[in-house]
């Protein structure tokens, strides 16, 4: 911070202003403050960026404060105190609180200085006192003050600013939390929070999107941060929600006005997947996801949410190269896991003696298995396995012999391909 007037090794007190004028200003201190006022209202440039300007009697005190700081360290020959500074300053901590520029203000006080070096030069003309020593030392008190100024306003902006996106921050992380675990009783008040953090909701529902992003075939660290800032470089719609909920999850609330419209959180999903390949997929980065179904109301989103968590852990298994899992899509697999007993017994009952580990070459008879009924022939079977068709034949050969039954039936496929996932689940 600057000094308010030079200082020698040899001199430790600051040489003092006339008395003469220091008397003269104190006079002439409530018109000077409205003058000052009066210019910065004036010359000061607002626009969107910077939000409208603060009221003008917020300026004309902080102009007065100004004004007292100048006469107080002139008057005493010291610096500052910090609490003059903090009068001075609150221009700034308003600005920070309505989230704008902090430029204007530090505009404004340069105007202000300006007008107030005018007025001290008109009221010491003429003086006796006014030598050229005596203005050079003036100027360094008004231009060592404004440094002061300029440096506590911009160190109180950015204190207020860091204060005021916290709270918004933990204040958005409370609605977040609230409406996934649906611990809210009235939405009408849930909109009251969410207005006075400027989030608008979207009283139809919304679709849960869980996301994690893939890298090689781990789960990166910290890819729910990551996600989030590309889901910021993305059009969405007008009340999606997001909230990195630990360090590699990222959760998007979808806005969604009706059931026919729950499949645009799928094309959201395919966006953000090809913005993940775009920026980081050369480095074998892709997005993994759980979509829940839609449910109506702000109180349907905790449901969803689930959904899209189940969803997520059961596509992991059941299809790990998959971008996108639906939770209707894996019901069946869901509502049979949830008896593991019964689970069990159809798989054992399925797949028989393809279940001992003795069979020789088990492993790639299941491999032929999954993609024979993934693919439905054998020749693209083969493709997918990168084996010749000859041997693709041979082991659904021996798959018939150890199954005892016809793979092309429809309901043994089905069986089968149901027996498969379900052993994943388990």
């Amino acid at each position: 911070m600057a000094k308010v007037a030079s200082r020698s090794k040899s001199v430790r007190v600051a040489p003092r202003l006339p008395q003469g004028l220091i008397d003269q200003l104190a006079r002439r201190h409530a018109g000077m403050a409205r003058h000052m006022a009066r210019a910065v209202v004036t010359l000061v440039r607002w626009d969107a960026s910077t939000g409208v300007p603060p009221q003008r009697d917020a300026i004309v005190r902080a102009c007065a404060a100004g004004l007292d700081l100048f006469l107080a360290t002139a008057r005493e020959a010291r610096p500052a105190t910090q609490e003059e500074l903090r009068r001075v300053a609150q221009l700034g901590i308003l600005q920070a609180r309505s989230s704008q520029s902090v430029e204007p203000i530090l505009s404004a006080y340069r105007i202000a200085a300006r007008v107030a070096w005018d007025e001290i030069l008109r009221a010491w003309r003429g003086h006796p006192e006014a030598t050229p020593e005596g203005i050079m030392l003036i100027a360094n008190y008004v231009f060592a003050a404004l440094d002061q100024v300029a440096a506590e306003v911009t160190k109180t902006y950015l204190h207020a600013r860091e204060q005021h996106m916290q709270r918004g921050t933990r204040a958005h992380a409370r609605l977040f939390h609230s409406l996934i675990s649906d611990n809210f009783d009235s939405e009408l008040e849930l909109q009251r929070q969410a207005l006075a953090i400027n989030i608008p909701l979207i009283a139809t529902g919304y679709v849960a999107v869980v996301c994690k992003l893939v890298m090689g075939n781990r789960d990166g660290e910290r890819g729910g941060q990551a996600l989030a800032e590309v889901v910021d470089s993305l059009e969405v719609r007008r009340g999606t929600l997001l909230l990195a909920t630990d360090p590699s999850t990222l959760v998007v609330l979808w806005p969604i006005e009706t059931p026919a419209d729950a499949d645009s959180a799928r094309q959201f999903v395919s966006r953000l997947q090809e913005q993940v390949t775009q920026r980081a997929g050369h480095l074998g980065a892709r997005l993994r996801a759980g979509i829940g179904g839609y449910h109506p109301g702000l109180h349907g989103i905790s449901r969803s949410y689930l959904e899209a968590q189940q969803a997520f852990e059961a596509g992991r298994k059941l299809r790990p190269d998959s971008v996108v899992h639906g939770h209707d899509e894996v019901i069946p697999h869901l509502v049979l896991a949830q008896n593991p007993v019964l689970a069990e017994r159809f798989v054992n009952h399925t797949l028989g003696r393809l279940l001992d580990p003795k069979v020789r070459n088990r492993a790639q008879l299941l491999e032929t298995l999954e993609a024979y009924l993934a693919r439905g022939s054998v020749k693209d079977a083969a493709a997918s396995l990168k084996l010749h068709r000859h041997t693709v034949l041979y082991r659904l050969d021996k798959l018939r012999e150890l199954l005892g039954g016809d793979l092309e039936l429809p309901s043994t496929r089905l069986n089968l391909q149901l027996a498969l996932d379900l052993q994943k689940l388990l």
